[in-house]
């Protein structure tokens, strides 16, 4: 299946993925939302808040404000979830068994040995039908949002492609595009992207411990006792299997610690200092203290400044780029017609 997901569409399917792993509401819960007379409840929203909040933001410490603007996303997107699961269900779109299986196959890829799998659904208090049911779920919303979005957004030619990267350089020089203001706005995003693709970049892997800043003593001295095991085992074994065992760093710790290729001017300061001034291979003995927690940084590759030229991989981050919008846009159009046909009512805004 194409995807090409932006940022909201992205939030949908980590609260999606998230409902993959969770169990049936508790009952006596406080009901958030309801739709069409289905309830959102607080203890379903909260699992779904803290896990995204966790695989996105473990290595961030957020605001009262951003943290609010979260929850009402995360709720927005539970809304979304149950209007689509409808929508897919009157469209009587079906998936196969197999189809099932070789997904929940593909999860499991995600965890270290089928044991490690078992104990998170079972830490999940959730049993292997109904996380099977879940999956099967999942894969017919995506299937209903491939036929809406597909049916709904053209593709991209090359001179389409070539005409909005020649706007994407006008703005960079500060010129007028002469473009609509929401592709007026994507070409300045894309303008900064691309100054820092082709500007001086990284690319690492991270081990990251968590440090709240409110901890009680027992919990401090596991954190302490974790970084030394780090250190200590960093001496023997490769940093990519320390990464994938002892990370808390969700989405770079099932990758073995890869981070991708950072730009200059990405990272905190306090990172971005040590990392920019290493030698390829290196990693930092003694790991990086920020106000979240201790970074070990290893510096797999360094790139230089680069000149911005129209190669096919431009062009492909660009046509990706106008895609992914298209169909934000078709996305959003689509869950605001469903939402004006459905019975919403919202029990809490933060």
């Amino acid at each position: 299946m194409k995807k090409f997901l932006s940022a909201l569409m992205i939030v949908f399917f980590m609260v999606v993925t998230g409902n993959i792993f969770a169990a049936p509401a508790l009952k006596m819960d406080q009901t958030l939302a309801t739709v069409n007379g289905e309830p959102i409840f607080e203890s379903e929203f909260n699992k779904n808040f803290n896990e995204f909040r966790y695989a996105m933001f473990a290595s961030e410490q957020l605001s009262e404000q951003k943290i609010n603007e979260l929850k009402n996303l995360i709720l927005e997107k539970q809304i979304e979830e149950i209007l689509l699961k409808k929508e897919a269900k009157q469209q009587k779109i079906l998936v196969s068994r197999k189809e099932v299986l070789e997904n929940i196959k593909a999860i499991k890829e995600n965890f270290a040995s089928e044991s490690e799998f078992t104990a998170e659904l079972s830490k999940q208090n959730i049993s292997p039908a109904v996380f099977e049911k879940n999956v099967s779920d999942l894969i017919i919303v995506m299937k209903l949002l491939d036929k809406v979005l597909d049916a709904n957004t053209k593709e991209i030619t090359k001179a389409e492609t070539k005409s909005f990267y020649d706007k994407v350089i006008i703005k960079m020089k500060g010129g007028n595009t002469g473009l609509s203001p929401d592709r007026d706005w994507l070409a300045a995003n894309i303008a900064v992207e691309l100054k820092k693709i082709f500007g001086e970049s990284v690319g690492i892997r991270q081990i990251f411990i968590k440090n709240p800043k409110v901890v009680a003593d027992a919990e401090a001295k596991t954190v302490k006792a974790k970084v030394e095991t780090v250190k200590k085992e960093l001496q023997v074994k490769p940093f990519a299997e320390i990464a994938k065992q002892y990370s808390e760093d969700i989405i770079s710790k099932f990758r073995n610690g890869d981070f991708r290729i950072v730009m200059k001017g990405d990272l905190p300061p306090v990172l971005e200092k040590t990392v920019f001034s290493m030698k390829v291979g290196d990693y930092t003995k003694e790991p990086i203290k920020t106000n979240i927690g201790y970074y070990f940084i290893k510096l797999e590759e360094k790139l230089p400044n680069r000149e911005i030229v129209f190669d096919s991989k431009v062009k492909d981050y660009i046509n990706n780029r106008l895609l992914q919008f298209d169909k934000e846009k078709a996305y959003v159009h689509y869950v605001s017609t469903l939402k004006a046909k459905a019975n919403i009512k919202i029990n809490k805004v933060w």
